[in-house]
C-alpha cells in the first residue's frame, strides 16, 4: 500500500512494542534474507542549531555522531558547521549554524552538537563546550525532513534540561596561574588594588621586526576574522583561550575583562589558559589600577606589565617570581610571586564523544552505601584481623551490599599503581621487641634480612625518626613491597574455600590491576570503584603530612598512568576519581571526559589544616568545584553538621555530595544525611551492623635475623593452623 503524503510533511515516530510485531514482518524478514546484499539508500539531511551564548568569532558550532559521514563520535573528525550573523533574541545575541550532511537512512543516527574553536591554517580545532546528555540526539530510520531548528544543549522533547559541560584537552595544553591574596612585593611603592590581565603571545621573527613591528602577536584566532587583520600564518592563527574564575564566588570560567580581574588580598584569582602550542608561547602579565581620586566611569590606566618565558614552566608545576615593569617609564616597578600548574593530554589514550558520565547523576537514584577502604580501616576482633584495602575486605563488602568500595591508589617507584592507603611504612629498629610489644595492637608486616636490611632502606630514601625507619612507598618498588608479609589474618568463617588463596586475599599491597581481573579478584563488574588517589599535601606549618616526603613523580606522568590503566581494565565498571590535592582533581577533570571527579574536604577544625586554600576552606571548595565543574565534593560529616546549609547550596549549583567519616558508622547518623540529601555515604564495617571490634593503631614493618626468624615461622605457622582449621 501506497503513503499518501508530501516528503516534507511532518511525521512522528512511534517504537515498536515487544510482542505487537508487524504480522508480515516474518515473509519481509524471510525475503530480505534471500537478498545477498542490502542497498544503503542516503539522504541530504539538513542540519541546524541555535546556539544562545556569547562566541568568538572563530568558534563555530559541530556535529560528531555514529556513522563514518558524522565522524564516528572522534573529535578530530568534527563536521564543523556555517556561521550565520548573530541577532538579538530576548536580550541577548544567538548564532544560527546549518549544514547538510549525507547520511545513510537504514538505521538510526545519534548526533551530538558541540562548540569548537578552529585553527585554519593547522586545520586543527578545540572542543570548547559540548552537550552532555546520556542518550544523544537521534534521527529515527522514520524521521522526514521537516523539523525545528535545534537549540544548542536542550533537547527537542518535552521537560527537557539543559546540559552542556566545558570541553576536555585532546591535543591542546591548559596551563594555570594561581594569584591567590595579593602577591605582589612593593619596593618603594604604596600597596594598592591591582587588576591583572593574562595573556598569551608568540615572539615576532627577526625580519618581521626590522620592519618595524616590534610587539608580539596575540595567539588567537579572533583577529582572522578581521579583514584589517595581519596576514594569516601558522603563528598568529594559533589558538588560545585566557578564561579566570575568583574562587570567592560562584560563578564558571569565563574570558577575562579588557582591563583584567581584581587580584585584592580577599581575591583568589584562578587564570586557565588553553593553549596549542605551549613550547613557543609568551605569557604577557599586564597590571590596571584606578586613579586616586578617579571618576566613578573612569577606565584604568596600564599600572605595569611582566612576560612568563616557557624556560621557565619546566616541570608540571612550580612557582616563579616576576618582575614587573612600570608601563609609563618601563623601569623595575613591583614583583610578583606566582604558582603554575600545566595539564597535557593522555599520550596514550583518547576520549570521543560518544558518552560522558563526568557530571551525570540519575534523578531519584537512591543513596550509594559505598564500604571505607573495604571494610573499614583494620580492626581486630577476637583473635581475627580484617584488614583494610584488600580484596578479603572489598568481597566482604560486595557480599554485604556496597554500592561501591573506596580505596586508596598511589605509584610505587617503578609506577606500578598501588592499593594502599599510608605514605610511608614505619620500620622498626629492633624487630623483637616490636613482636612482644605493637602485635596485639598495631598491624606487624615483616620483611626477610636477605632482601632488605636498615642500611639498604637508608640507600633508597629511608629517614630515621625516633625509634623508627620511615621509608615512602615512593621509595620502593612494587617487588620490593611483596616482600612484606602480615602476620595475622581473619578466619575462614567455616566456608570451604583454598586456604592459600584466601590469606593472600588479606595480604597488603594490591594492584589496582588485579581488582580490575574479575577471575582472580572475585569483585563482580557490579561493584563500583571510587579510586581515590593520593598525593601528599603539605601542611599550614610547611611539613608534609603523615611523615609523608615530597613527591617526587610528575605530576602529569602520575595522572597518566593511573587513568590510561582504568580506561584499559575498568570495562563497564562504574568508576569515580576523588582526591583531597586540588590540581590533581583539575587534571583528571581535563585530561579525559568519561569519569566523575570528586574533591575531598577533611575536617576543618583540626590545628593542622592544609596549607591549600582550595580545600582548608569550604566554600572555597565548593567554588573551586564548580568553576572546574567536577562532579561535587566528598566532604568530612562533621563539616555537614556544623554547616548543614552549605550541602543545599552544593545542590543547588547541580553538584553531587558524598559524606564520609566515623560519625557514618551508626546508623542513624546515616538516616539524618541520607533526609538532607546526600548522594552517597561512605563508612566503616559495613559487614555488620553493630561495628564491633577495635581499630588497630597503624603498620609497623620489622625486619627479620637470625634471632627473630623461628619465632617468626612459628607464629605464621599458627596463624594458618587457626584461621584455616574449619577446612582442616
Amino acid at each position: 500500500m501506497h503513503r499518501w503524503f508530501f516528503a516534507n510533511e511532518r511525521e512522528e515516530c512511534v517504537p515498536k512494542i515487544a510482542g505487537m510485531e508487524d504480522p508480515n514482518a516474518a515473509a519481509e524478514s524471510e525475503t530480505a534474507k534471500d537478498e545477498k546484499e542490502v542497498e544503503i539508500t542516503y539522504t541530504d539531511w539538513p542540519f541546524c542549531v541555535i546556539v544562545r551564548r556569547p562566541l568568538e568569532e572563530n568558534e563555530f558550532a559541530a556535529i560528531s555522531g555514529n556513522c563514518d559521514e558524522l565522524g564516528n563520535w572522534d573529535p578530530k573528525n568534527l563536521i564543523i558547521m556555517e556561521k550565520s550573523p548573530s541577532y538579538k533574541e530576548d536580550n541577548y545575541r544567538a548564532f544560527r549554524f546549518t549544514t547538510t550532511v549525507r547520511i545513510p537512512r537504514n538505521f538510526d543516527i545519534e548526533y551530538r552538537y558541540c562548540i569548537v574553536a578552529i585553527d585554519p591554517i593547522l586545520d586543527v580545532s578545540i572542543i570548547r563546550f559540548w552537550e552532555v546528555h546520556s542518550v544523544p540526539r537521534i534521527i529515527r530510520t522514520c524521521h522526514n525532513l521537516l523539523k525545528n531548528c535545534d537549540c544548542f544543549g536542550v533537547q527537542n522533547m518535552e521537560g527537557a534540561v539543559y546540559k552542556v559541560d566545558r570541553g576536555w584537552i585532546t591535543d591542546e595544553t591548559i596551563v594555570q596561574f594561581r594569584i591567590f591574596n595579593a602577591p605582589f612585593i612593593w619596593l618603594n611603592q604604596t600597596p594598592r588594588l591591582l587588576y591583572v590581565r593574562l595573556q598569551p603571545m608568540f615572539e615576532a621573527e627577526a625580519e618581521h621586526c626590522a620592519m618595524g613591528s616590534m610587539e608580539a602577536v596575540r595567539l588567537t584566532t579572533v583577529s582572522i576574522f578581521n579583514p584589517f587583520a595581519v596576514t594569516e600564518s601558522a603563528q598568529n592563527t594559533q589558538l588560545a583561550f585566557t578564561e579566570v574564575v575568583n574562587l570567592k564566588h560562584a560563578v564558571k570560567l569565563h574570558l577575562q575583562a579588557p582591563s583584567g580581574a581584581r587580584c585584592g588580598l580577599e581575591d583568589l584569582q584562578l587564570f586557565h589558559l588553553t593553549i596549542y602550542n605551549p613550547e613557543s608561547t609568551i605569557y604577557r602579565l599586564d597590571l590596571y589600577t584606578f586613579a586616586n581620586k578617579a571618576a566613578h566611569d573612569e577606565p584604568p590606566y596600564h599600572y605595569g606589565y611582566g612576560f612568563i618565558y616557557p624556560r621557565q614552566l619546566t616541570n608540571s608545576e612550580g612557582s616563579l617570581r616576576l618582575k614587573i615593569t612600570c608601563a609609563s617609564t618601563h623601569r623595575p616597578l613591583i614583583e610578583m610571586n606566582l604558582k603554575y600548574l600545566i595539564i597535557r593530554p593522555l599520550p596514550n589514550f583518547k576520549c570521543d564523544l560518544k558518552v560522558s558520565y563526568a557530571r551525570y547523576w540519575r534523578t531519584g537514584h537512591p543513596v550509594m552505601e559505598i564500604g571505607h577502604r573495604g571494610t573499614g580501616p583494620t580492626y581486630k576482633l577476637n583473635d581475627n584481623v580484617f584488614r583494610e584495602n584488600t580484596p578479603y575486605a572489598f568481597k566482604r563488602a560486595q557480599q554485604n551490599h556496597a554500592d561501591m568500595i573506596e580505596f586508596d591508589v598511589m605509584l610505587t617507584k617503578d609506577a606500578q599503581v598501588l592499593v594502599f592507603h599510608d605514605f610511608v611504612l614505619k620500620f622498626a629498629q629492633n624487630c623483637g621487641a616490636t613482636l612482644q610489644k605493637m602485635a596485639d595492637t598495631n598491624d606487624v608486616y615483616v620483611f626477610p634480612y636477605e632482601s632488605l636490611s636498615l642500611r639498604k632502606l637508608i640507600s633508597m630514601g629511608g629517614v630515621r625518626r625516633g625509634e623508627h625507619l620511615i621509608m615512602p612507598i615512593q621509595s620502593m618498588t612494587y617487588d620490593d613491597l611483596r616482600l612484606g608479609s602480615a602476620l595475622r589474618f581473619a578466619g575462614n568463617e567455616g566456608c570451604n574455600i583454598d586456604c592459600d588463596q584466601f590469606l593472600q586475599d588479606q595480604q597488603p599491597f594490591s594492584l589496582l590491576s588485579d581488582l580490575f581481573d574479575i577471575e582472580k579478584s572475585g569483585l563482580p563488574e557490579s561493584l563500583g570503584f571510587l579510586i581515590e588517589i593520593k598525593w601528599p599535601q603539605q601542611l599550614s606549618n610547611r611539613r608534609w603530612e603523615q611523615n609523608s616526603f615530597k613527591p617526587s613523580f610528575d605530576r602529569n606522568f602520575y595522572i597518566d598512568t593511573i587513568l590510561e590503566l582504568v580506561f584499559k581494565l575498568a570495562g563497564k565498571r562504574r568508576i569515580i576519581f576523588s582526591s583531597f590535592d586540588a590540581d590533581i582533581c583539575g587534571m583528571i577533570r581535563y585530561k579525559q571526559n568519561y569519569y566523575p571527579v570528586l574533591l575531598q574536604v577533611v575536617e576543618l577544625d583540626k590545628p593542622l589544616q592544609y596549607l591549600d586554600q582550595r580545600v582548608n576552606v569550604l566554600d572555597n571548595a565548593v567554588y573551586f568545584s564548580n568553576g572546574m565543574e567536577f562532579f561535587g565534593l566528598s566532604v568530612y560529616n562533621c563539616v555537614i553538621m556544623k554547616k548543614p546549609l552549605t550541602l543545599g547550596l552544593i545542590r543547588e549549583l547541580h553538584m553531587q555530595v558524598i559524606i564520609w567519616g566515623p560519625a557514618n558508622n551508626q546508623e542513624s547518623v546515616r538516616g539524618k544525611f541520607k533526609r538532607f540529601g546526600a548522594s552517597a555515604l561512605i563508612y566503616d564495617r559495613i559487614d555488620q551492623r553493630d561495628q564491633q571490634g577495635d581499630e588497630l593503631q597503624e603498620i609497623i614493618c620489622c625486619i627479620d635475623s637470625t634471632s627473630t626468624r623461628g619465632a617468626i615461622a612459628t607464629m605464621q605457622f599458627m596463624e594458618r593452623i587457626s584461621k584455616c582449621r574449619r577446612q582442616l
